[in-house]
């Protein structure tokens, strides 16, 4: 069955792929080198549905009664501004709904790939070269971007081929020989760990690469060279906080996104990009749809700065804005509320999922003795730590919903096992029950973001990946190239045509397979 589907994807994407080189083969090629200045901006987690969020949230923090109502058309993000639109699909080669490392592959380096690994075929035998390195070769700058750690899947697509994604001591080695002159947002993660035979640790192989690591922008101005500008402050995963949860001195995805452009700019070969909104996809996967929506308008106001650039050089520039796949199954329609919706009472909450389990679930454990889950009821400092970060007060809500909150309380601190990978306190396991319900996350959370999410009109059907084909938007050089329907590999192919590279998949002669001698 899976060998099946995925040979007719695979069909009908070649069709799509053909009709699409016929249109783009039709119009006539510019004699010039190609795109000067490239940017690819992806909303990790990101589809349709999750940029019509943002928009209609946007509309309810502009709106104000009935002289000022809730106007779409006014709160348009930019990427949805941009002339050229497409589709793509993101099924990988071994399953329909893909992962990060899969479809990052595919679109940093336009082969398919399975799930898990990163510039390698899915026999793990044969590597490739990314767009960005092409570009280097060309002779631009490179800046890769994230608000997730920076040797996470997607961005490890531009510079790393690894078995595994999860390999992040020998991805970090590989960013430090890339010779790519920009990385910024969330951190290198084992930074101190050493796998090699010499003992140097990842840390040690960026600076005799010449690296420099900082932790503001305002610091990059005394600094010449390659860099490593990373957040000062990570609560998750050495990721960069989410956007509402940004501590006073760290930067936002924007801002990293100006610096890097500030920086690259004067190379005369000019430069390639990428930016990745990765904590889309982590709030898709917590169904915390405020941490989603707040991230999302963040990665769009990182698309703005990049078409703030467009304007002073549009002859020579290409944006291209996508997701990798969709995150939660999130859908704007929930069948309690029928047609209507209310994003403003997404206002209530104040706090991301993840902070609230690490400042007051982490608390409250500290403090308080297990549960009997039989006989205890959810107490008045639980009620109120909800209501003060979620705006959820216990008054206002019906019995069912008073009911799935005291069933949580009792899932939490009854004693039960809950998954210690995003509830930031030491548990360790999981049941069914706790991943079929609450996504294997904080059952006080998860719970407190779905009522918050329906009484605005939102639901989720998932904490994990979807299989829908997401958007592709472009403006600039070649751009017309994006438009049509496409399989996600023709990303990267499409990018190589508007920079005039070799015709993607350019095959890494040069890998050997295994870590790297180093």
């Amino acid at each position: 069955m899976k060998a099946t589907l995925t040979k007719t994807a695979a069909v009908g994407c070649a069709l799509a792929s053909l009709f699409t080189a016929d249109i783009a083969n039709a119009r006539p090629t510019r004699a010039t080198s190609g795109a000067k200045y490239v940017f690819f901006f992806l909303g990790d987690g990101m589809a349709s549905v999750q940029m019509q969020a943002a928009e209609a949230y946007k509309a309810s923090q502009m709106a104000g009664g009935e002289d000022n109502p809730i106007n779409l058309q006014a709160s348009v993000l930019n990427m949805n501004m941009l002339p050229i639109t497409g589709m793509s699909t993101t099924y990988s080669d071994t399953r329909l709904i893909t992962d990060s490392a899969a479809a990052g592959t595919a679109f940093a380096c336009g082969v398919k790939t399975g799930a898990g690994i990163i510039g390698l075929n899915t026999d793990k035998n044969m590597a490739y070269k990314s767009i960005a390195e092409l570009a280097h070769e060309q002779g631009k700058s490179v800046g890769i971007i994230s608000s997730v750690s920076l040797p996470h899947a997607t961005p490890a697509s531009y510079y790393a081929k690894v078995n595994s994604r999860n390999n992040y001591t020998e991805i970090g080695y590989q960013a430090a020989l890339s010779g790519f002159e920009f990385f910024g947002g969330g951190q290198f993660r084992y930074l101190t760990s050493s796998d090699n035979a010499g003992g140097i640790t990842v840390s040690d192989a960026f600076a005799n690469n010449d690296y420099t690591f900082v932790n503001s922008i305002a610091d990059l101005e005394n600094i010449s060279g390659k860099v490593v500008c990373s957040v000062a402050t990570s609560y998750d995963s050495n990721a960069m906080p989410y956007h509402m949860d940004t501590p006073e001195g760290n930067f936002n995805l924007a801002e990293i996104t100006e610096a890097a452009i500030n920086r690259l700019q004067n190379d005369p070969d000019g430069f390639f990009i990428s930016v990745e909104g990765g904590k889309i996809d982590w709030a898709g996967h917590a169904n915390d749809a405020k941490a989603n929506i707040t991230d999302t308008i963040a990665f769009d106001d990182a698309v703005g700065e990049a078409l703030e650039f467009y304007y002073a050089h549009p002859n020579e520039t290409l944006i291209v804005v996508t997701g990798d796949h969709e995150t939660g199954g999130m859908s704007i329609g929930y069948k309690g509320t029928k047609y209507e919706t209310a994003f403003e009472t997404l206002d209530g909450q104040n706090i991301s999922y993840d902070l609230f389990n690490r400042q007051v679930i982490k608390a409250y454990k500290n403090s308080h003795t297990w549960v009997d889950a039989a006989s205890s009821n959810i107490d008045a400092e639980m009620i109120d730590a909800i209501s003060n970060n979620f705006g959820l007060v216990w008054t206002d809500l019906t019995e069912y919903q008073q009911e799935q909150l005291e069933a949580a309380y009792d899932r939490e601190f009854g004693g039960v096992k809950a998954d210690s990978r995003a509830s930031g306190y030491d548990l360790d396991g999981y049941t069914d029950v706790d991943y079929t319900i609450y996504g294997g996350y904080s059952a006080i959370a998860v719970t407190c973001t779905h009522l918050l999410n329906q009484e605005s009109g939102l639901f989720w059907a998932s904490t994990s990946h979807t299989a829908v084909p997401v958007p592709v938007m472009a403006v600039g050089f070649d751009a017309y190239r994006f438009g049509g329907f496409y399989d996600n590999t023709d990303i990267a192919k499409f990018l190589g045509q508007a920079m005039r590279t070799a015709p993607l998949p350019v095959v890494d002669q040069d890998y050997t397979g295994g870590n790297l001698p180093y």
